[in-house]
Formats: structure tokens, C-alpha cells, sequence
């Protein structure tokens, strides 16, 4: 990692934790078994059959959700490195305030139903991990309310993919 990729690292790891902060502190995290968590995608798992939407960071999209193929690849890596991170064990996971507006946590009126959480491997959060491998970027939300979340297709490397396919690639 270069001296800028570090400097992102740190400011991704300051935020992620002045969210936890604010919401319900990871420090409050609970010891949670692997065998508990199923991963659905690259920033929401099921635990003990509640869907959580993990906070601080967003993954691309996956299957039909996906906008385009260079989405749905990222986005796959993305899924397929969290269960890695969840299969390794030592996870903690702290419940935090999803940012909707009172009353609505847990309906569909909120973050399609799901609640939210933070989740930490051997003391790491999940989020920082996949941002610093590029797999995920940084995403915050207001206390009510989250921005409209970034575009993982049409940037200048998708073009230049579809311009000079590999070979053999269709």
C-alpha cells in the first residue's frame, strides 16, 4: 500500500469509527460464532435470520441488481471476500442506529427493512478491509437520512475494458 492509499485507510478508519461512536459504539460489540452469519452480498449479512445492512462503506452490486458486468465482477469479489472474512472467525458485531427517520427502523419505509450493524474481524472492521482492498468504498449517512449512493459503472476503466476487451473475451 502507498502513502496515499494509507492516508484514505486512516481517514475511512476515523469515520467508520466516529459513526460507531455516534450510533452505538463497536467497542460494545458482541462475540458473534461464523456458523451464525450467512453473507447475502458484499455490505449486508443475515444473522440469526435478521438481514443487516453493515455501515460505513458500500459494495457493488450483484446479479440483477448489478448496472453493468464490471459492477456484478467487483461486486462478486466483494461478496466472496466477506464470507472469507466471516469463515475466518474472531467476529464481533455491534448493532448501531440505521440513519432513517424516527420510527421507521426495521420497515420497509427503512433501509428496505434491514437493521444495521457494524462487523469486526479479529478487531477490524469488515468495511475497512474491503475499502482498502478495493472492493468497497466509503459511505456515510446523515442521522435521518443517506446520500444517494455512487455509480460503479461508466467510469474512464470500464471504458477503456469494453475499448480493449482481453483476449478471447466476448
Amino acid at each position: 500500500m502507498n502513502a496515499g492509499e494509507d492516508f484514505a485507510v486512516a481517514i475511512a478508519t476515523a469515520v467508520l469509527l466516529a459513526v460507531g461512536l455516534m450510533f452505538g459504539s463497536a467497542a460494545l460489540a458482541d462475540p458473534v460464532d461464523p456458523r451464525h452469519i450467512e453473507v447475502v452480498d458484499g455490505d449486508t449479512v443475515r444473522i440469526g435470520g435478521a438481514v443487516v445492512r453493515l455501515v460505513g462503506f458500500d459494495a457493488p452490486e450483484t446479479g440483477s441488481r448489478a448496472r453493468c458486468p464490471a459492477e456484478n465482477s467487483k461486486g462478486s469479489q466483494a461478496t466472496s471476500r466477506l464470507r472469507q472474512l466471516v469463515m475466518g472467525g474472531g467476529l464481533d458485531f455491534s448493532r448501531v442506529r440505521c440513519s432513517c427517520p424516527t420510527g421507521t427502523e426495521g420497515t420497509a419505509q427503512c433501509n428496505y427493512g434491514r437493521l444495521c450493524g457494524i462487523l469486526l474481524s479479529r478487531g477490524r472492521n469488515v468495511g475497512e478491509i474491503l475499502i482498502a482492498e478495493g472492493l468497497a468504498r466509503p459511505y456515510h449517512c446523515g442521522p435521518r437520512a443517506c446520500p444517494p449512493p455512487g455509480r460503479w459503472c461508466g467510469s474512464l476503466e470500464d471504458a477503456r475494458r469494453a475499448l480493449n476487451p482481453k483476449p478471447g473475451a466476448r
